[in-house]
Formats: structure tokens, C-alpha cells, sequence
């Protein structure tokens, strides 16, 4: 039986043409696609404090996965059995936290208001804006998953056409280096990627460092074919970047006519501040693992031998 669906779209005439080009999105698939999602998690007991009843949550994960309703719940289940896994990214998303406010502070992830000329969304992220000797990379990633919970939920758009990942290593060190270890890259790297709807149209790294040739080695190793060939190398040549993201939007650090990485910074604390409430809320999202039909999952089940083997931790 297919349910009714209260759903009032933010997409422009032309967005949501591109997404029935794209993704052939109509009104009929939307609301078969939505019913069919949430028929499948009032059957899954340990999947129960998902927002059942957040139409935009769920097109998110339905708009990455190209309404694959399977790849949905695959991407689904994943995404709150690593927000249980990690409560050192996904736990404690308090604001008024001082490792948070620290954290944001740095301006870690800055989405840029707008869009490109592609109608794509662009995130700066400044891998070394912090000092790794003051705030530990954890507090970090936490305040970045924040940013992009907070920007997922005003952003309809993105979920359509695309995002573009702008890398700024600008002030990369081996101390940033040593305190980002494989265990954990290759846990974000589930994060990021595989748990993520978002779609990366376009990765640019800039100012990279000497040691970067490492970093992308790692990488390389746990990347997909698809998203090392949508990496682009800039170095410090803006010329090259403005040929990828065009210059209306780019802060005015790289050769742009937007706002400053201060200005940035700025609004993005304040967002994250104001959207406590929602943030608080949203950090109850995981699964319940001791009620996962079968055997619950455990760290050596998502991360290999470099978790644990005991079951997970289950706030």
C-alpha cells in the first residue's frame, strides 16, 4: 500500500528536471520509493530511532543511491551502524562543548553559499587548520560531521547535482600527519564515502605540501577507481582551480569574490550554535545494535582487524 507523502519541494523548475533526467525522479517514483524505504525499517527493530518521518532525510539517501531502493537500505543501515561504531565522531554533538567550540573555531569545513556554475555545492576543507598538538583530529572530524549535518538539511539541491570537495593543505605538517593514523583514515573513509549520500562530482587538492605524495598514496589505496578519477591536482595555480569552480564563489584566499575564510568561519559556528537543538536530536540516530535480527554487528565487522572484537558500544 503506498503511503501518502508530505513532501513540498525547495528545487527550482530546473533542478528538478535535471533530477528526472538524472535520476528519473518523478512524483510516482518519489512516493513508491519513500513508502517501500519506510515499510522496510518499521521492519528493522534496530534501525527504529531513524527519523522514519523525515521525507528530506530519507531523499537524501534515496537521491544518492540514484533510487535504488536496495542500495538505499544498504547505505542506510551502514550510516546509523557507524554512528553507533563511533561515538568519537558521533556522540556528544553539543555545541556549547569547548572541544566543539574549538574545533569550529578553526573552520575546518566551510560550505560556500551558492552554488557553481555547474549548480554544484562547494566545501572548502582545510585539513591543517587546526594545531594537532591543541585539538586532537577526533574533535575535529566530530565539528565537521556537525557542519555537514546542518548543511544536509538546508540543502536540498546538492542531493541532485552534486557536490565538489575543495582540499586546502595549506599549512600541512608532519605533525598533522602523525596524528591522523591508518585505523582511523580508514574509518572516516567509511564515513565519507561509503556511508555518505552525498555524490563528489569533483575533489581539488591545493597547496599541497612535500609529504603530500604520502597522503595520496593512503588514499589511492582506499579510494575507489571512480574517486581518484575525479581528483584534480592544483597545487598553488588558482588559475587552474577557477577553471574548475569559478571564481563568484571562491573565498577571496583563492583569487574569489566571496567571503573571506574569517567571514566563513564565522557563520558556520553560528549555524552549528543555532542548530543545537537539531544536532542534539539528530546524534540519537544509530542503530540499536542488541536488537539487529541475526548477530549484531561488531568493530572487526566494519573495520577488520583493526577493531575490536568485542560487540559495540551502544549508547
Amino acid at each position: 500500500m503506498t503511503e501518502a507523502v508530505d513532501y513540498v519541494t525547495t528545487l527550482a523548475p530546473a533542478i528538478l528536471e535535471k533530477a528526472r533526467l538524472d535520476i528519473g525522479e518523478d512524483d510516482y517514483l518519489r512516493t513508491q520509493s519513500l513508502t517501500a524505504i519506510r515499510q522496510w525499517i518499521r521492519k528493522q527493530p534496530h534501525l527504529h530511532r531513524f527519523p522514519i518521518h523525515d521525507t528530506r532525510l530519507l531523499l537524501q539517501f534515496l537521491r544518492g543511491c540514484k533510487y535504488s531502493v536496495e542500495k538505499t537500505k544498504s547505505k542506510l543501515d551502514l550510516t546509523l551502524t557507524l554512528r553507533s561504531a563511533l561515538p568519537q565522531y558521533y556522540s556528544g554533538w553539543d555545541p556549547r562543548n569547548a572541544d566543539i567550540q574549538r574545533a569550529l573555531s578553526c573552520g575546518g569545513v566551510l560550505p560556500l553559499p551558492g552554488y557553481d556554475q555547474l549548480d554544484r555545492k562547494v566545501v572548502v576543507i582545510r585539513v591543517a587548520s587546526h594545531d594537532p598538538d591543541v585539538i586532537v583530529m577526533s574533535a575535529m572530524q566530530k565539528a565537521n560531521f556537525m557542519v555537514f549535518e546542518v548543511m544536509n538539511a538546508a540543502e536540498e539541491q546538492m542531493f541532485i547535482t552534486g557536490i565538489v570537495l575543495l582540499f586546502d593543505f595549506g599549512g600541512y605538517t608532519m605533525s598533522h600527519f602523525m596524528a591522523f593514523p591508518l585505523s582511523d583514515i580508514k574509518k572516516s573513509k567509511l564515513c565519507w564515502e561509503d556511508a555518505n549520500p552525498l555524490r563528489p562530482k569533483s575533489m581539488n587538492y591545493i597547496n599541497m605540501p612535500p609529504i603530500f605524495s604520502k597522503i595520496q598514496n593512503i588514499f589511492n589505496s582506499l579510494t575507489s577507481q571512480k574517486m581518484k578519477d575525479r581528483m584534480k591536482l592544483h597545487g598553488d595555480d588558482l588559475e587552474s582551480l577557477h577553471k574548475e569552480v569559478c571564481k563568484d564563489i571562491l573565498p577571496k584566499e583563492y583569487g574569489g569574490d566571496g567571503l573571506s575564510l574569517a567571514q566563513l568561519t564565522e557563520y558556520w559556528k553560528k549555524k552549528v550554535e543555532d542548530s543545537r537543538d537539531f544536532l542534539l536530536e539528530r546524534e540519537k540516530m544509530k542503530s540499536d545494535e542488541p536488537k539487529r535480527p541475526g548477530r549484531p554487528k561488531t568493530s572487526q565487522d566494519l573495520f577488520g582487524m583493526e577493531g575490536s572484537f568485542r560487540q559495540l558500544n551502544i549508547d
